[in-house]
């Protein structure tokens, strides 16, 4: 059967209302809208959807671990600002490596630049899902039809997105796979109520039935799933721990905008900077039964001490957003705060919620066993 997958970036559940996504909403009450619970992570979301594996158990789970970089560690030389290498670092990563999980170098400080890597070498388009069927895949900066790549770091809005995948429809493609990030990126920058985020949602809901229309008109017995990997808080207060770690000199780590991460070469920084966490109120470093709670790999790559803010503060400075900041963010401890996203799809199914890790099974056997 054709399937559409039309991964939604950070529409959450929450937000899904007959004002502002009529579409979604009488779609889903046409057929069948779940809760889709989210987890605490960033890269192994999207891993988890299409794998059926948790970050636990793929150790994909953040979009950088503590592993030697050799690309970074040539280009922390080079006079430009991160913004300019994060393009030939990319290019460098698919040419030179193979990789096509292809960050950005953000805002990490050059003394980390050899030290940090990718927190998984593949985009998901690469896992069996996609190889053992014929596929279209759409998702910055790829445009991927049945492994033949397109590479595009112009930077596309998702108008433009949605007219280039209903083109690439056709009678020999199984899966079809698009991810829309405009949502993403407005609420980041104005938050969750602001009168931008709402024309965007709008705007999401717009493109959701463009889309779904064309696909269903050109294949009417058809699969559709609609998807969002997290919701968003908006931010009522900054924590500067960069100010707080400053003076340690040999330590390493990554400051996520919610999770801070440290590796130590001696026992008394880490006493030190444990006690130091342990000050900050709105927070608290991860214990193995947290770990296991939260899904979380063990490995060293992904911290010795873990550090995760609770929802609504965020770290500013942080490796991401930088000195500025945002006014909504998400990769909170999802039993902390609504932060699910959605799933819809035109099948009837007998459940209010879903893991992500159940929803392979859903998709590939008409079931919820893994």
């Amino acid at each position: 059967m054709k399937t559409l997958i039309l991964y939604l970036d950070a529409l959450g559940y929450r937000f899904i209302s007959k004002e502002n996504t009529p579409f979604l909403y009488n779609y889903g009450k046409e057929n069948s809208l779940l809760r889709l619970k989210t987890l605490l992570a960033y890269t192994g979301i999207e891993h988890t959807f299409i794998t059926g594996e948790l970050p636990s158990e793929s150790g994909i789970w953040t979009g950088f671990v503590y592993k030697k970089n050799y690309i970074g560690k040539i280009l922390r030389f080079i006079p430009l600002p991160n913004s300019i290498l994060s393009y030939p670092y990319a290019l460098m990563n698919y040419y030179l490596s193979g990789n096509t999980y292809l960050s950005k170098l953000y805002h990490i400080p050059r003394k980390f630049f050899g030290k940090f890597n990718s927190g998984t070498k593949h985009k998901i388009w690469k896992k069996d899902f996609f190889q053992k069927r014929s596929f279209v895949y759409y998702g910055w900066p790829f445009f991927v039809q049945n492994n033949k790549v397109k590479l595009d770091f112009i930077k596309r809005n998702d108008e433009y997105k949605v007219k280039k995948f209903i083109k690439s429809f056709n009678d020999n493609t199984d899966i079809y796979f698009i991810q829309l990030v405009d949502l993403d990126k407005t609420m980041h920058e104005f938050g969750t109520v602001n009168e931008d985020t709402i024309k965007e949602l709008r705007r999401q809901d717009s493109y959701a039935s463009i889309i779904v229309n064309e696909f269903k008109a050109k294949f009417p017995d058809s699969r559709v799933i609609i998807w969002s990997d997290h919701g968003f808080i908006d931010i009522k207060e900054e924590i500067n721990i960069g100010e707080k770690i400053k003076n340690f000199k040999n330590i390493d780590y990554f400051l996520d905008s919610t999770i801070a991460r440290f590796w130590f070469k001696s026992e008394k920084d880490r006493e030190e900077i444990i006690r130091i966490l342990s000050r900050i109120r709105h927070g608290k470093i991860l214990d193995l039964k947290d770990k296991d709670k939260y899904n979380i790999p063990l490995g060293k790559e992904f911290g010795e001490v873990i550090f995760v803010l609770e929802p609504g503060y965020l770290f500013v400075p942080n490796f991401h957003q930088g000195k500025i900041g945002c006014r909504g963010m998400h990769g909170y401890m999802p039993d902390k705060a609504d932060l699910d996203g959605i799933f819809i799809i035109n099948k009837e199914i007998n459940k209010k919620e879903i893991e992500l890790n159940e929803v392979l099974g859903l998709i590939e056997y008409g079931n919820l066993q893994v």
